[in-house]
């Protein structure tokens, strides 16, 4: 037999394959080849590549110990299987991700399945990584209560880190697959667990059982010297801690002792219960291991199935592949009370006996007709046909292009909350949150405070929230402000990080995920990011907001303002303990907020002058109805601003620098009423709060020049260019 290729050459051979079609992958961690592997995994991708669409893969990480017979006989029955060597020990799980990586580099999946709470890790590090779309939860158990109820691995680190592990593979999948209903009811219990994007199927039956291979019912019975009317109780599956041998010892025996033509086989490995067992009842109970392809022929010449367990969680929510397997061969089943789902299907659809610890085990053989029965139900509940529509389901939402769940799921945990304050935007607002929706990293939340529009945007917001949950709308009765909304959306926000947007501004779709990529886990206070003007669509103005600054502080006070509004991502408890927008400020908010933010102490933040990832709208809209009005608040919330960080500024002796916010808005004033705007009462109101008296009177004489020479030179016939801008330097030189 030729020597299989090393798993280097192996991703060598892939990378210069042409192209594939669209491709899911399905990884598995540290699942070695057995019958429930085939049954569980090799026959599930063969199954979902019958459904049409997306092609799915097998990308299996196999202990070294044995690495080349593991990848022989995976790839025997898997062709197009990858099978890659993991990195030794449990604890370095992580490792693994960078087989994984190179595998999504050069077959660039649309998403990942995986099967088990590492694998689906391994996979979240990969959306995260931007390398696929989605990810889906295979869960097979309560991993971290079966490692804590039965110490799996004996490594106290890791079965700590099993919880927050499985918590993150619930909460952050994409799509879930579970084995039980009563697992779904454990996320829920245990991680606060509140979506409803998950497909139940159970431990379905595999193909190479259904095969038979072997001794025929009479030659079995004969090898153990049974007889046809002996009554043969059969347990079939591994001895390890949740299979809870010692209860069937205890509860078997009483059975045993009753007839000499009750018997008892074991398809197993042994343990100490089987041979106390056969100790006491050397010619009632046998054990025997089979391979495989063996099992089925073994049980047809059983009559009942045997599935005790002990109460623990554990077991509450398993879907043993067992128990399929004896329906399949036409056997009923004693099982306990509480195993996953399957005790309360017994007990619905007479498939057998639920024994607790009041009954008494009686069990007669069934008649030809009774296990006609069992089988015929297996086929029907426990074949992989009979989940034809979950599995559809499942592989339909594992697509690049497919967006919407029947309907789309919150995060319980989002990373990023989007707050959006709006009043009478209703022009603007489909195109905003189709901005948010369309996010490659779909970690977020939107929250819309509408500030009492009449204009119908509550109506339309109420609509989008009905239609995406992760769209958390706040309608107030009376008009607050932006900077209210705004601070009410931070005391709601559930993500770590927060992005303030506007509601006629979009985010660019890889917004999210280019900021998170640098602020997740950094330990900074706020990173900015460049943000491009556009007036109908992005991309038709050159306008661009760098933030390149090398002292944005003082850029801030000198009002020649380096960022706006969106280009920071915060973190959540730094601008919550700034105190969010300080209400008093009715314009020239966004300043103060980030001017007061490089005063905190001990801030951290860094600038990234790059390509934009966000966009400022320019429109006809936005112009003001009432130029007097908002020129009054403009000039207030300047003078509110001077007067705030004077103190600041002038402990780094930069007092100047804030007649920068001063000539800047003045500039605005003179030229509204030299367009003709507003009128000259209007312009000596607006003046009266700029300049007023007391404040005008401090100021040197030289600066006092400069600003009635502004006054004079901006309501000229004509100006030259370069005027305003030696003025605006002259003031602000210290």
């Amino acid at each position: 037999m030729a020597r299989p290729p090393s798993a280097c050459s192996l991703l060598w051979s892939i990378s210069c394959a042409p192209p594939e079609p669209p491709v899911v992958l399905y990884l598995t961690y540290n699942d070695q080849p057995s019958g429930v592997y085939w049954s569980q995994v090799t026959d599930v991708v063969e199954h979902l590549n019958t459904l049409g669409g997306d092609r799915v893969r097998l990308v299996a990480l196999v202990s070294m110990r044995g690495y080349a017979l593991s990848r022989h006989s995976i790839q025997a029955r898997s062709p197009g299987a990858i099978v890659l060597p993991m990195v030794p020990r449990a604890i370095n799980w992580r490792v693994n991700w960078i087989w994984l990586y190179l595998v999504c580099l050069l077959l660039r999946p649309s998403g990942i399945i995986g099967r088990g709470i590492f694998a689906t890790g391994l996979a979240l590090r990969m959306r995260n990584m931007g390398r696929v779309v989605k990810v889906c939860f295979d869960a097979r158990a309560a991993y971290a209560a079966e490692w804590e109820e039965f110490r799996v691995m004996d490594d106290d680190r890791l079965i700590a880190a099993t919880s927050h592990v499985e918590e993150l593979a619930v909460k952050r999948s994409d799509v879930r697959l579970s084995v039980s209903e009563a697992l779904v009811e454990h996320w829920r219990t245990r991680f606060g667990y509140t979506g409803t994007r998950q497909v139940v199927i159970p431990c379905t039956l595999g193909s190479a059982l259904l095969a038979q291979h072997g001794e025929s019912p009479a030659d079995v019975r004969g090898r153990f010297g049974w007889n046809e009317q002996d009554v043969v109780l059969v347990y079939s599956g591994t001895v390890v801690g949740w299979q809870s041998l010692e209860l069937m010892h205890d509860r078997l025996g009483p059975w045993l002792k009753q007839d000499p033509g009750h018997r008892l086989l074991f398809l197993s490995g042994s343990h100490p219960c089987i041979v106390s067992l056969q100790a006491r009842f050397p010619q009632q109970v046998a054990q025997v291991w089979v391979e495989h392809h063996e099992v089925r022929s073994m049980l047809l010449a059983c009559d009942h199935g045997l599935l005790l367990r002990d109460p623990c969680i554990t077991n509450r929510v398993a879907s043993p592949t067992k128990f399929a397997e004896y329906l399949s061969a036409g056997l009923p089943v004693v099982i306990s009370e509480g195993v996953g789902d399957l005790s309360g299907m017994v007990r619905q659809h007479g498939l057998g006996m639920v024994l607790d610890h009041a009954f008494t085990l009686e069990l007669t053989k069934p008649d030809g007709a009774r296990r006609k029965r069992m089988t015929t139900f297996a086929e029907q509940h426990f074949s992989k046909p009979a989940f034809q529509e979950e599995y559809g389901t499942l592989l339909l939402h594992m697509r690049r292009a497919y967006a919407e769940w029947s309907s789309v799921e919150p995060d319980p945990e989002p990373l990023v909350t989007v707050i959006v304050p709006s009043h009478n935007k209703c022009a603007f607002i489909g195109d905003m949150v189709r901005s948010v929706q369309e996010q490659t990293d779909g970690r977020w939340e939107l929250l819309v405070i509408d500030d009492a529009s009449s204009d119908g945007s509550p109506e339309l917001l109420q609509q989008l929230a009905q239609a995406d949950p992760r769209i958390r709308l706040t309608v107030l009765p009376k008009n607050k402000g932006a900077n209210h909304c705004r601070n009410l959306g931070i005391a709601h926000a559930r993500g770590a990080y927060i992005i303030l947007l506007d509601a006629d501004d979009l985010l660019a779709r890889h917004c999210l995920k280019h900021r998170l990529k640098y602020m997740k886990g950094s330990g900074m206070d706020l990173m900015v990011f460049t943000m491009e003007v556009f007036e109908e669509k992005p991309g038709d103005n050159d306008d661009r907001w760098v933030p390149d600054s090398d002292a944005p502080l003082l850029d801030f006070f000198r009002h020649k303002l380096p960022w706006q509004t969106m280009q920071p991502i915060w973190d959540r408890n730094f601008l919550s303990a700034l105190g969010g927008f300080d209400e008093g400020f009715s314009r020239h908010q966004d300043v103060e907020l980030h001017t007061r933010a490089l005063l905190s102490p001990g801030v951290q933040y860094r600038l990234f002058p790059g390509e934009p990832d966000c966009y400022y709208r320019i429109a006809e809209e936005r112009k003001a109805v009432d130029p007097a009005r908002l020129l009054m608040r403009f000039s207030r919330s300047a003078m509110m601003y001077h007067e705030k960080f004077k103190a600041d500024a002038e402990r780094i002796r930069n007092a100047d620098l804030l007649l920068g916010i001063i000539h800047r808005t003045y500039l605005q004033v003179l030229l509204h009423r030299k367009a003709g705007r507003i009128d000259e009462p209007t312009l000596l109101e607006l003046e009266a709060v700029l300049l007023a008296p007391d404040w005008f009177a401090r100021l040197s004489a030289d600066k006092r020049m400069l600003l009635r020479l502004t006054r004079w030179y901006n309501l000229m016939p004509v100006r030259l260019p370069g005027v305003n801008r030696l003025i605006y330097t002259m003031l602000t030189k210290p």
